[in-house]
């Protein structure tokens, strides 16, 4: 399976691990958090399965780090450049 980038933080979503972080704003560290209803476990489809598929995830999903939408991650290519650069003994 193929691992995903996202365009504005980096972080990276590997489908094997899936997915154990939830994107809350910065506004569930306030005094009012009740009122801002930040409750990560009671968000639907919060957490991600480990071998759950990129394109299987729901298309209201975030970016747990940033909070940008699925859109904003691209697929992975691996760095051919580095890799033949590596010499192996």
């Amino acid at each position: 399976m193929d691992k995903y980038e996202c365009m504005m933080c980096g972080h990276t979503y590997d489908p094997a691990k899936g997915e154990n972080k939830v994107f809350t704003t910065i506004l569930c560290n306030s005094n009012e958090m009740e009122s801002y209803q930040c409750k990560p476990g009671e968000i639907k489809n919060a957490y991600i399965k480990p071998g759950t598929d990129f394109s299987a995830l729901p298309a209201d999903w975030k970016c747990p780090t940033c909070g940008y939408p699925k859109s904003y991650y691209r697929k992975q290519s691996p760095d051919t450049l580095t890799a033949m650069r590596t010499i192996s003994y």
